[in-house]
């Protein structure tokens, strides 16, 4: 079967979940390599919030990452250029993971001391840039492992979500240090993609791959639900089939096309079994 050639079933397919059935072949439309110049900076998180719509509207790319209990955020933007490439930086991410970690071991105790120890670390660090192609530019390494949860929320509801995604962090003192990561996404019209039908503001929470990530989990879910967040399929949830049917319009549309494709559900292992209600 050719998909392309039959549009319900490609719009089905586009985002399926691997519920359909199995895909042996893809055509991609690809584009010339190209560069992009990053920029990252440290500004206060009330000033980074303020800043979305304008940072949003004229990069490229935007997203940052809040550091918990420190009040500081990590902008980073990428725009397209022909300027030549700058050397590689040493990646000091992980490095940098261990060090908030040592803060947590060592001030989780004290909210306010571990504020300004992690404000004093970073207090006078300039802008940096990089010139880089887009596929090293936008990967990252990521040697410190964690679990994630991950929500796609309307553009408009992402500030309000985050202050009190970290205003629940801090007043309970949860026990975290992985910095949270959002992001600006674009709309498109994917039946099952967390982005369909709206711009969307994407906030990831992260917990160290050691530590029991369902309390931190639990106590923020309820945040996205409450802001009409969508999750990342490929990470961390407790949604089931009613709440998704909610959620997406055109979940009836896909229903229907995965019963026509696999009516006795041989390709729904036991997670898939719970989002579509099998």
């Amino acid at each position: 079967m050719r998909c392309n050639d039959e549009a319900e079933i490609f719009n089905a397919a586009r985002v399926s979940l691997g519920a359909l059935g199995i895909i042996t072949k893809v055509r991609l439309q690809a584009q010339p390599l190209y560069k992009l110049k990053r920029r990252t900076w440290i500004a206060p998180i009330e000033e980074m919030l303020e800043q979305v719509p304008d940072l949003e509207a004229k990069n490229r790319n935007f997203e940052f990452y809040y550091i918990p209990y420190s009040g500081m955020a990590l902008g980073i933007v990428n725009n397209e250029t022909d300027e030549p490439e700058t050397p590689t930086p040493v990646n000091e991410d992980d490095d940098g993971l261990r060090e908030l970690k040592m803060l947590e071991d060592w001030l989780g105790w004290a909210p306010s001391l571990r504020r300004w120890a992690i404000q004093k670390a970073l207090g006078g660090r300039p802008a940096e840039e990089r010139v880089d192609y887009s596929h090293k530019t936008l990967s990252t390494e990521r040697g410190v492992r964690f679990n994630e949860m991950e929500y796609h929320l309307p553009r408009e509801a992402g500030p309000a979500a985050l202050r009190e995604i970290i205003d629940t962090i801090e007043k309970n003192n949860v026990k975290v240090f992985f910095p949270i990561e959002f992001r600006t996404t674009a709309p498109d019209d994917i039946w099952l993609s967390p982005f369909y039908g709206r711009k969307s503001c994407s906030i990831a929470v992260h917990q160290f791959h050691e530590w029991d990530y369902h309390p931190y989990f639990a106590a923020i879910e309820p945040i996205y639900r409450k802001h009409e967040g969508r999750p990342h399929w490929g990470k961390l949830n407790t949604l089931t089939a009613k709440d998704f049917a909610d959620l997406y319009p055109r979940w009836k549309e896909f229903l229907a096309v995965r019963a026509e494709l696999d009516p006795e559900s041989k390709f729904l292992n036991p997670y898939l079994k719970t989002v579509f209600g099998a």
